[in-house]
């Protein structure tokens, strides 16, 4: 094989799923771009994103998908959450033709020999793809099952920007994704990035990531969004304020956000500068907020500090969101519920109660070896989606049984954000009964049903006064229920 190739680059869509998936995946979208420059007809499907779109926008199959642009390499990425589906895909692709399939993504990361017996597969990257993947395509295809191949971190210099144009979709995307540096250089107890990216820290030149996001704006001017996806954009806080300046001076119109904010690194210059350039949110790890729990973690920052910088968010007109992990070691009932009672004094915009995932390599995995068990987290989602679906945790100890963490899951998105919707009372119903959560079943209700019948039913000169009388209520029951 040599020359001009034909590369189709898939990513798997999550079946009986209601997240809403707003970008293209990135890793791709990064292939992408390496690709096209090097001359190569690239075309990315991204299911998972399309399955998120209006119905406008037709969705191929895998297979009408084969048949139009018959490729001669198909890639494709896989996520251990999505592990059944990609599975399910690669069938499909070797069903139809007989391309090269290389297989990348974190999981292989972390489970190296999974498919290292499918003799349909050619290749499989462990790593960073960006400085192995045109080598491969100029490879023979191996006959006799996969060969693995060991990629190196890329450089800072070899990370390209994203390629929206050859991704389905793409044209009517209106966030841009960029990564300013890779690595981390904290080792969270329950965090598998400096496994993935590494510990050091990789930093691209600022105005080279700068005349990305100009570039792209000019040339898809949908955009309205910039993303910053970077593992620990804030490990330099002078840097990352520099880039809030240029971004400010380039004045693209666009609004920007951070994936990942440190609560250490947050001082009231950089939120100023953050919300000067657009800025809308700050997302922070709270994890636990049981000082135990907390104490365990390996952050490297105080529950005192993420307080403080909660406060600051607020005090700047930033959108507040946090995110807390269920079931780490030590993790039981009573702790749980002082990050509940936390997430409903602080009350964030938004909050994500993640379930905790023992990733092999972890110092969690290790203590769960030794206090509990441990299980597959293959399929595993640790967020419970809109319409409350969810699987049993991948892990429990004595002191937290699974049925008591689903229980800890499903009080904690009832009583701290409007999340799940009024459409889905019967399905929670069922839940509250199975698991005892009338209290948080009623906490919900006096939060959503008022504001429900405020939109669509009540005149503005009543809605004041009930909101009050409502309030009111839900603060008795509070008082009551403690």
């Amino acid at each position: 094989m040599s020359g001009e190739k034909r590369v189709l680059l898939l990513n798997p869509g999550k079946k009986n799923s209601s997240f809403e998936v707003g970008r293209i995946h990135m890793g791709l979208t990064l292939m992408s771009s390496l690709l096209t420059r090097a001359g190569h007809d690239v075309r990315l499907v991204d299911f998972a994103f399309l399955q998120s779109r209006p119905r406008s926008i037709p969705i191929p199959s895998v297979e009408e998908t084969l048949r139009d642009f018959v490729p001669d390499v198909v890639g494709i990425s896989v996520f251990s959450y999505l592990f059944d589906e990609c599975k399910e895909l690669v069938n499909r692709v070797a069903a139809c033709a007989r391309p090269t399939i290389i297989l990348g993504g974190p999981h292989f990361t972390i489970f190296p020999k999974d498919f290292a017996l499918d003799r349909r597969i050619g290749f499989i990257v462990r790593g960073e793809a960006e400085s192995v993947i045109e080598g491969l395509l100029n490879m023979k295809r191996p006959e006799d099952g996969p060969v693995l191949v060991e990629a190196p971190p890329a450089k800072a210099e070899q990370i390209p920007p994203i390629d929206l144009g050859s991704a389905l979709g793409g044209d009517l995307l209106e966030e841009y994704q960029i990564q300013l540096s890779r690595g981390c250089p904290y080792n969270c107890s329950f965090c598998n990035v400096s496994q993935l990216a590494g510990r050091r820290i990789r930093p691209r030149d600022l105005d080279v990531c700068m005349r990305e996001i100009v570039e792209a704006r000019y040339k898809f001017p949908r955009l309205r969004l910039v993303t910053i996806t970077d593992d620990c954009p804030t490990y330099d806080k002078e840097r990352f304020k520099t880039f809030l300046r240029l971004f400010a001076k380039a004045g693209t119109g666009c609004s920007l956000t951070v994936d990942n904010m440190r609560a250490d690194a947050i001082d009231d210059e950089m939120l100023a500068l953050y919300k000067a350039a657009g800025g809308v949110n700050i997302c922070l790890g709270v994890e636990s907020r049981d000082p135990l729990v907390f104490g365990k973690l390996s952050k490297g920052e105080s529950l005192e500090r993420i307080e403080e910088a909660a406060k600051l968010v607020r005090k700047h007109g930033l959108s507040l969101g946090m995110c807390f992990v269920i079931g780490l070691p030590d993790d039981n009932v009573e702790r749980h519920l002082r990050s509940v009672r936390f997430a409903k004094r602080a009350r964030p915009d938004y909050v994500f109660w993640n379930m905790c995932v023992p990733w092999p390599g972890t110092q969690v995995h290790r203590w769960y070896l030794e206090h509990g068990t441990v299980g597959d987290p293959r399929n595993f989602s640790t967020l419970i989606d809109p319409h409350l679906n969810f699987s049993d945790p991948t892990c429990e100890s004595a002191a937290f049984p699974k049925h008591m963490m689903v229980r800890a899951w499903l009080m904690a998105n009832m009583e701290t954000h409007d999340y799940f919707s009024l459409r889905d009372l019967p399905k929670m119903l069922r839940l509250v009964i199975r698991y005892r959560l009338f209290r948080s079943f009623f906490y919900f209700l006096f939060r959503r049903l008022p504001n429900a019948f405020y939109r669509g039913f009540m005149p503005d000169s009543l809605k004041a006064p009930l909101r009050k009388r409502f309030a009111n209520a839900v603060a008795r029951i509070k008082t009551l229920s403690r």
